[in-house]
């Protein structure tokens, strides 16, 4: 450490807070001493350092949905360049999430908490609370605003019967939004799947016993939105020339098919919300807005056709 310091040309206490996030370091002397350490190949002694500062240097994911992968990554990538550990949970189901909360494995293990593509109830904030550490969350509020973006783009192509499909962990129908923006509400066209290219085919297997099929489709999973383009184009329909698909992720695999997508720019939330957690690591708040979701448009939406309306 006093190698470092000399090197960089401060006392070692500054070396050591840097390195260590807490207070009383500017960023770019932050940065500066990270980048010399670096250089320098020197490390803090975890183990030393969690004895003497209680911090822990490791930091717990949550998450329900692994397909949100540009999210996961964004937040694990900031994390290791931070120089924290990622303790990983998903929470791929109600009895592992049960069992989860009751045994509460991270406890004492972690400085802080990141819930990325998981909706926590009451319950069960009250429970990461206990845990006294701090917790961020990216979810809610990001799909709203990319369901909005997805309905303006279709009601302004004049489609008017939209499926709503809802993936992942999500516990509610949102079918408030669709209603906002004047759009009429199908019980039959809000439909829940899991976030996989199968769980979209099943999906299309369900509009098609229905007594026609809507004009669009938004899917909230990239993975379900071209398991949705994959059977429908298996049925001989036209895309978007019988149903027009927007999903609500970014994926690549969409992109490759000339998907409309809100692009929620995930990798870059989930470095902010490190960034969040961070800086209350550090005693400190961010005032920095997460990136905002954009929508762009490509070949699977177009303007509604009379072909829409006929009989499935």
């Amino acid at each position: 450490m006093s190698d470092v310091a000399r090197a960089a040309g401060v006392s070692a206490a500054t070396v050591s807070r840097a390195l260590r996030g807490e207070p009383g370091v500017s960023e770019a002397t932050r940065r500066y001493v990270t980048e010399v350490a670096k250089r320098m190949r020197y490390a803090i002694a975890r183990d030393a350092s969690s004895l003497a500062g209680g911090r822990r240097y490791a930091v717990a994911v949550l998450t329900a949905d692994v397909g949100r992968g540009d999210l996961l990554a964004g937040a694990e990538g900031a994390l290791r360049q931070a120089g924290y550990d990622v303790l990983l949970y998903v929470l791929r189901d109600a009895d592992a999430r049960k069992r989860f909360f009751e045994d509460l494995p991270l406890a004492r293990r972690v400085d802080g908490v990141l819930a990325l593509a998981v909706n926590l109830t009451d319950a069960e904030q009250a429970a990461l609370d206990g845990l006294d550490v701090p917790v961020v969350a990216v979810w809610d509020d990001d799909l709203r605003e990319a369901l909005r973006l997805a309905v303006g783009h279709l009601t302004g192509l004049e489609h008017r019967d939209v499926a709503l499909v809802l993936a992942g962990d999500i516990d509610e129908s949102y079918d408030e939004v669709l209603v906002a923006e004047g759009l009429p509400v199908r019980p039959e066209w809000t439909l829940w799947s899991s976030s996989t290219v199968a769980g979209g085919e099943q999906v299309v297997d369900a509009l098609l016993d229905a007594e026609r099929l809507p004009s669009a489709v938004i899917s909230t999973s990239g993975e379900v939105a071209l398991g949705v383009f994959l059977r429908l184009r298996r049925d001989g329909r036209d895309v978007p020339g019988d149903v027009s698909i927007v999903s609500l992720e970014g994926t690549d695999l969409a992109r490759a098919v000339g998907m409309t997508a809100v692009e929620g720019a995930w990798r870059e939330r989930g470095e902010h919300a490190v960034d969040v957690l961070l800086a209350r690591l550090r005693g400190e708040e961010t005032e920095a807005e997460p990136p905002s979701v954009r929508l762009v448009v490509r070949e699977s939406t177009g303007r509604r056709t009379d072909r829409w309306n006929s009989q499935v």
